[in-house]
């Protein structure tokens, strides 16, 4: 994980030109696709002269991966203005950037994105040029395929509404909320877990839990203790009377926990299988269903998409794995982390965006 050093650099407007909008906006969101690189398992937006930056949940400022200055520039970024449920008018905007991101990126990339809470997070610099709330509204997509080709999710940088056609603002339909704490400094975003249980039985490592969000990790990590109770919950499930078509094959790494995905019955939640419940403080449950735990590794072989932490703390960071295909709203001046249920379990994907652009 890459640390750049946070600075500040005075922020001058742009000047509108043709039919691109000046930095100082019109109080509208911005919008951008979000695609999931296949090779880094990294999720992407073109913000930079349409070239993508990698969106990270924990990065405190913008990095590219080159710049005039080591110190710092002040660039230009783009994305759509919009009121929702499609892109309206091109937009840019200067931002101030740290040199020195990651070299290793996904082909084509230039630089993160950070999305932290941060003053100089790409999602602070948004909310301060177009006047518009520090607010994120994310629906990761997965690698899979649509039927228009590659999965595509979506990112309002400003909050929403974010519309699905037909279907109305899920911005106000969140199956759950939690309040967003810091955890040692840290610039990423955390949540408090009271528990976590395995077909409704908790197992057996008490709370409170600190829960890390990272989109930059492709699967949950969890800490030892932690992750040995979920895996001996999870196979007493697995073994037991309610799943006798899960039958397990040899481990692929870095997985622990493998089966003959051929005899997983599908459901629009994903293979049937043994649910994974966070419970958080506030009283809302994220339900973990067998579309963001168990991944395809091979044609007939599917994996638990956990994995044991090499540290002590957090308890867990989810990976974004386990955040695909459901809209989470991170509101940073209210510090609260929103979030739908799994949207293929009500016949929609973050694919259903209409990225059209209005007339």
């Amino acid at each position: 994980m890459w640390s750049p050093k946070p600075f500040l650099l005075a922020i001058s407007l742009c000047i509108s030109a043709l039919s691109t909008c000046t930095a100082a906006g019109g109080g509208k969101p911005l919008v951008s696709a979000v695609t999931k690189d296949a090779s880094t398992s990294l999720y992407t937006a073109p913000l930079k002269d349409g070239r993508p930056l990698v969106l990270d949940l924990s990065g405190p400022v913008i990095s590219l991966t080159t710049c005039s200055s080591k110190n710092g520039t002040v660039t230009s970024l783009s994305a759509n203005a919009t009121d929702g449920a499609n892109p309206l008018f091109p937009v840019s905007f200067p931002a101030a950037a740290s040199c020195g991101a990651p070299t290793k990126l996904p082909a084509g990339a230039v630089g993160v994105a950070g999305l932290g809470p941060s003053g100089q997070s790409f999602l602070a610099q948004v909310a301060r040029t177009q006047k518009v709330a520090n607010k994120l509204a994310l629906c990761l997509p997965s690698d899979g395929k649509t039927t228009s080709g590659n999965s595509v999710g979506v990112a309002i940088f400003g909050g929403g509404p974010l519309i699905f056609p037909d279907r109305g603002d899920f911005t106000t339909m969140l199956a759950g909320t939690a309040p967003l704490r810091g955890f040692n400094g840290s610039p990423g975003y955390y949540v408090t877990a009271t528990g976590i249980a395995v077909e409704q039985t908790r197992i057996g490592v008490p709370g409170p839990l600190v829960v890390g969000l990272s989109s930059t990790a492709p699967y949950t990590t969890l800490r030892p203790d932690v992750y040995a109770a979920l895996v001996r919950a999870f196979d007493q499930a697995a073994t037991g009377p309610n799943f006798p078509w899960m039958s397990r094959v040899a481990a692929v790494s870095p997985y622990e926990r493998c089966y003959n995905s051929t005899k997983l019955p599908p459901t629009r939640l994903g293979y049937a299988v043994p649910e994974i419940d966070l419970a958080l403080e506030g009283g809302s449950t994220y339900f973990v269903s067998g579309g963001n735990s168990m991944v395809q590794v091979s044609a007939n072989t599917a994996c638990l998409g956990f994995v044991r932490a090499a540290g002590q703390a957090p308890a867990a960071v989810l990976g974004g794995f386990q955040m695909e295909n459901r809209l989470l709203v991170l509101d940073v001046e209210k510090k609260q982390l929103g979030f739908t249920t799994f949207l293929n379990g009500v016949g929609l994907s973050c694919s259903n965006f209409n990225f059209t652009l209005a007339a």
